[in-house]
């Protein structure tokens, strides 16, 4: 597909990343000479310096462009590019909308804006954490099929019953309802055989109902409260949104945010939460502020060198669960090295997003992707089809079925119900089909087949 990138910043050039190896044809648009420097020395795309306006969109190839994906750090810049663009002959449109007085009111009227899609890094970042802090005892959890199927990682620390066992004694012993279908080994993933013995610190991706996953936590152990009380640190944009999102979940919520005048309009914003101006970086005043008595911490300034120590101060306090923000990489494995669990990273969750969407265009009117989520540091891909009328995967049991090497149907949803399928199951038309998988590039369910 031809697509147009208005804007190189962390989110554009990730999702220039993410698309070229998608082989697809981009053209970037930057004001800044030194961005599209960094952007032709590191990727193979065609682009454009220069302020986006009509002439620059025309001179890009608006008119003929499949898509277009605005990411400037200005929304007002971003719709109208978006509408411009829909009126020059772009296909399609995606828009980047932080503020959050704009968001709500941009999905509203997606429609008449032209938008196909609106995508907000912040607020998806603040879902994520959410979704981790109502299952605390998993380093990641993912929904898919409305909520009726998850996928959690987990990481193998010494003494979980799982170590040593291979995937033959986890299904017979503890799977039931439940399917280890990934696994992260060092820098290699796998998509594991049934005689894969896991190790300790072996990361594991195990798909299946909610129920069934809090059962096998229960069963191993290692099953952790919902967190109650939460200390959030840097009133940033996720912060604030985070906080809301909790105090909806019947959640008590502590924020630190260092200005004072970003303090008092918080505090406007959320008037349920305990919002307290002090500097979140210092351990005293960390100390000071109860963290040891929080059942979870959050780091969410705009620094990551922040973010990274403060998180590794609450960890080493004691505190059961710390997440922490982050968009560079190196800050993934520095996080990674503290003995950290994976990071948030916004512009990576919201590439993700994009992506989806992308392969859903390009399987327009066929099984297309519903939803795509990275697991294991990238390794592995997850994606959810919808199984349609007349599709080679409909009818025929899986023993017949001729699946291409790493690839794993994890779980099928039908009628309300998670199943993991076995042999003699088959997929029906209708059914939410969740596969896994190492390959790169899945657009449709007949992906999975040789």
């Amino acid at each position: 597909m031809n697509i147009i990138l208005a804007g190189a910043g962390k989110i554009g050039f990730t999702l220039a990343q993410y698309l070229t190896r998608e082989h697809h044809n981009i053209t970037v648009i930057d004001r800044k000479p030194e961005r599209i420097a960094q952007i032709n020395s590191s990727l193979d795309v065609i682009t454009v310096c220069g302020s986006v306006d009509i002439d620059l969109l025309r001179l890009a190839g608006a008119e003929t462009a499949d898509l277009l994906i605005a990411a400037t750090a200005s929304d007002e810049t971003n719709i109208l590019c978006c509408m411009v663009a829909r009126k020059l002959g772009t296909s399609h449109t995606i828009a980047r909308v932080r503020q959050r007085e704009h968001y709500k009111e941009v999905v509203l009227l997606q429609e008449e804006l032209g938008l196909s899609l609106s995508i907000n890094p912040d607020f998806s970042a603040a879902n994520e954490i959410s979704r981790v802090l109502r299952f605390p005892s998993a380093a990641k959890v993912e929904s898919f099929a409305k909520g009726q199927a998850e996928l959690v990682e987990l990481r193998l620390t010494e003494g979980n019953p799982l170590c040593g066992t291979t995937l033959k004694e986890y299904h017979s012993r503890f799977g039931d309802g439940t399917l280890i279908c990934a696994v992260r080994r060092g820098e290699d993933a796998y998509i594991p055989g049934g005689d894969f013995v896991l190790e300790t610190d072996d990361r594991v991706s195990i798909a299946g109902a909610p129920r069934h996953i809090h059962r096998l936590f229960r069963t191993l152990g290692i099953l952790k409260r919902s967190a109650k009380y939460v200390l959030i640190v840097g009133g940033s944009r996720a912060g604030v949104y985070l906080a809301r999102q909790l105090l909806g979940m019947g959640i008590h919520v502590k924020l630190i945010e260092r200005d004072r005048e970003k303090s008092e309009q918080i505090k406007s914003l959320v008037p349920k939460a305990e919002v307290v101006c002090c500097d979140g970086s210092s351990p005293e005043l960390l100390e000071e502020e109860g963290m040891a008595a929080f059942d979870a911490f959050v780091a969410v300034t705009n620094s990551d060198e922040i973010n990274t120590i403060i998180s590794n101060y609450a960890r080493r306090a004691g505190v059961d669960k710390v997440v922490c923000k982050v968009n560079e990489s190196h800050f993934v494995e520095l996080a990674a090295a503290l003995g950290l669990e994976e990071p948030v990273r916004p512009r990576h969750i919201i590439a993700q997003e994009v992506l989806r969407y992308v392969r859903a265009m390009d399987s327009a009117g066929a099984s297309g992707v519903e939803t795509l989520r990275r697991s294991l540091d990238g390794k592995v891909e997850v994606l959810e089809f919808t199984a349609p009328e007349g599709s080679p995967c409909v009818g025929i049991p899986f023993r017949e079925l001729s699946i291409r090497p790493n690839v794993l149907v994890a779980a099928i949803i039908r009628n309300g119900k998670c199943l993991i399928p076995r042999g003699g199951d088959c997929i029906a038309a209708g059914d939410s089909v969740l596969a896994v998988t190492t390959h790169a590039g899945m657009a449709n369910l007949e992906d999975i087949l040789k």
